[in-house]
């Protein structure tokens, strides 16, 4: 963080100051310089920016504000207006700031309801050297503590302390569906008698007790099953089997890749060249994708050139045909997750999209087929699979929603007219 700063509009809907604002703002022609003109209009804000976190990037710096408003009879225009801005680095992470910027923002409102700072010319003064001590201590300690003195200012907050802290940002927990193939980054069995030897220090009971739900899940865990086959195994219902799953996705236990199949189309990613040039990714992918470990039994020399053919969005049996590869040698299902999972691939979904919904039966045969229960079911499920048809459901997802496998869905779709095939 470099400096804060704030816009407050008086009575007559002017800047009557300027807290910390940054003395270099004042030439905009350098680069390096904060160009205030050009962010003025967020700064000072206008209705539809209240009560949200904005950020603005302006040269070779990011601007974070959260304006506010307080209406009241007692001031002349019925409304008090005023902003707290801090500027950090343009690629600096100010996620964990948000809340910062916020709670600073309703702190001064706070004290405005309360003691009238803000509005009193005299209250600029503690408030200036708090903004002041605000950002050399974030910067520092990453907390902030003090204690303002406003005797003679505001009676009503004659002592007021005010504390802040930095906390870590975590991301919301990723969306997990049905189709979705959990992998194991770590072995479960070890993390359970860590998690028991933080319990029992150093007795570890032979019966580990671990929360029930995780500990049937985990034992489903093999890199293969997806999440509806889990819950299917575990007789858990398919909702509480991925709240299972996003905690243990959360905490960096698994990770999430798509049903393998042999007709899966892949393409090489940015990353890929990772496998280049770095040498503990080759071994380590070595070791993961020959069979049982295997040394000698295929070169990382090798694996890097098959890695450089994967292209033209060729199914992975086409792949295995054109390059005649050995399968006893080298895992395919694991090398093809070994690439996923280091963002060196990237997995091609087929979407159908149904251009036109035509019954092309007579209408004897279609009397016919609605006499029977049996058709009735029959062709509901058909409707069902039919309205998914929208470009928005990929393959995978279709077959795992309709309990169908590849080949029956693709064999159904091919009876349909007005299909086409987008490859995303």
């Amino acid at each position: 963080m470099h400096t804060g700063f704030g816009t407050f509009v008086d009575d007559s809907a002017e800047v009557i100051e300027l807290i910390k604002r940054p003395a270099r703002s004042i030439a905009p022609a350098d680069s390096s310089k904060i160009d205030f003109n050009s962010i003025q209009t967020l700064v000072i804000p206008k209705l539809q920016l209240f009560d949200r976190l904005v950020t603005v990037n302006t040269g070779k710096y990011k601007v974070m504000c959260y304006p506010l408003c307080i209406k009241g009879d007692n001031y002349v225009r019925n409304a008090f207006i005023f902003n707290m801005c801090f500027a950090f680095d343009i690629d600096a992470d100010t996620k964990c700031y948000g809340p910062v910027v916020k709670r600073v923002g309703c702190l001064l409102r706070e004290l405005e309801i309360t003691g009238k700072l803000l509005s009193n010319p005299e209250g600029t003064r503690p408030l200036l050297g708090m903004m002041r001590q605000l950002v050399n201590k974030l910067n520092e300690h990453g907390e902030y503590q003090i204690e303002l003195d406003l005797k003679g200012i505001s009676q009503p907050m004659a002592s007021t302390g005010i504390s802040i802290k930095l906390f870590p940002y975590y991301e919301a927990p990723k969306d997990i569906e049905p189709y979705h193939v959990p992998v194991k980054i770590i072995d479960f069995d070890i993390a359970k008698r860590k998690s028991a030897q933080t319990v029992y220090q150093a007795h570890v009971p032979s019966d580990i007790m671990w929360d029930l739900v995780l500990d049937k899940v985990t034992d489903y865990i093999d890199n293969i099953n997806h999440v509806r086959r889990i819950a299917r195994l575990t007789a858990i219902h398919e909702k509480t089997v991925i709240l299972a799953l996003k905690h243990l996705d959360y905490f960096g236990c698994i990770k999430l890749v798509d049903i393998f199949r042999f007709g899966n189309v892949y393409e090489g990613q940015h990353h890929l060249k990772d496998i280049f040039r770095n040498a503990w990714l080759q071994r380590e992918c070595h070791r993961y994708v020959t069979r049982d470990g295997q040394t000698g039994s295929i070169s990382i020399e090798q694996l890097i050139q098959l890695y450089s053919t994967i292209r033209n969005r060729k199914t992975v049996a086409e792949w295995i045909i054109e390059n005649d590869i050995d399968v006893d040698r080298l895992d395919v299902r694991r090398f093809f997750m070994f690439g996923v999972l280091h963002k060196m691939l990237r997995r091609v979904h087929c979407y159908p999209v149904l251009s036109k919904l035509q019954d092309q039966r007579s209408p004897d045969d279609r009397e016919a087929s609605s006499s029977s229960e049996a058709s009735k079911r029959q062709n509901k499920s058909e409707l069902g699979t039919l309205d998914m048809l929208d470009g928005t459901h990929h393959l995978d997802e279709i077959c795992i929603l309709e309990d169908k496998d590849m080949d029956t869905m693709r064999e159904f779709l091919d009876q349909q007219e007005g299909i086409n095939y987008m490859y995303l």
